[in-house]
């Protein structure tokens, strides 16, 4: 090989290391700027990062607020909850106290005629056989023999108390002088004291009022009339009559 012939190949040789560097080159440029690429997009910049460690910061105070808050109103919720528990219950312990009030009541104005009465049995024309108040010819479906004091207080309120709606009545004392009534006149004892005073007045009028002197001798002098007028076909039983009713409506 001469001398011509090396120097054309290593010129050749020269070019393609040269070639093959530029290649390199440009590889390795193309590879950096790839690699940066991806590394701003998998990091962002110092910035962007200042930003999402500050968005992070306020997210994560907005959600320790959040969570403070809601916790706060779960407490209120759970205050309110066991407050209107309580209110609830409360109710219900005053309308047991209520119900149990007016059955003790109705217990004492039943069975301050009953026995009033007592458990003798008796026997007149007018009523036929009676014991604890209940007469045989006023109430013929019932077993006056048999009769307790328990049957004669479920009697008369059922048929005297409750269907004249007694319990309404703020007076416990009118309560009792209606019911002794009850047992002398009937039924017809309400329409008596109804005529005498105003329905609403006497179901309304407390012991404390002012008029209530004034309405329990109205009413006293009702009945005493209607009892005259009864005694004069049954004398017998008029001074008995006279005597409860002065008793029921007195006024000390």
């Amino acid at each position: 090989m001469d001398k011509a012939d090396k120097t054309e190949r290593l010129e050749v040789i020269l070019i393609y290391a040269i070639i093959f560097g530029v290649i390199l080159l440009i590889n390795g440029v193309v590879y950096l700027a790839i690699a940066k690429a991806r590394h701003i997009s998998n990091n962002p910049t110092n910035q962007s990062i200042e930003v999402y460690n500050s968005a992070i910061t306020t997210d994560i105070v907005n959600t320790n607020r959040n969570d403070e808050e809601s916790a706060t109103n779960s407490e209120n919720k759970i205050d309110s909850e066991i407050l209107d528990k309580y209110k609830e219950l409360e109710k219900e312990i005053e309308e047991l106290k209520n119900a149990l009030a007016i059955q003790r009541t109705v217990e004492y104005v039943i069975y301050s005629v009953v026995d009033y009465e007592g458990g003798t049995l008796t026997y007149d024309e007018l009523g036929g056989t009676t014991k604890y108040g209940i007469a045989s010819r006023f109430h013929p479906d019932i077993n006056v023999y048999g009769l307790t004091r328990k049957d004669a207080f479920n009697i008369l309120y059922a048929r005297y108390y409750l269907p004249n709606r007694l319990y309404k009545f703020q007076s416990v004392r009118i309560q009792v002088a209606l019911m002794h009534m009850c047992v002398l006149f009937g039924n017809r004892a309400f329409s008596i004291a109804y005529s005498t005073v105003p329905k609403e007045r006497l179901i309304t009028l407390r012991d404390s009022d002012a008029d209530f002197p004034v309405i329990v001798e109205k009413l006293r002098i009702a009945f005493r009339e209607h009892a005259l007028r009864l005694g004069l076909r049954n004398t017998q039983y008029l001074k008995g009559w006279l005597n409860r009713i002065e008793k029921v409506f007195y006024i000390g």
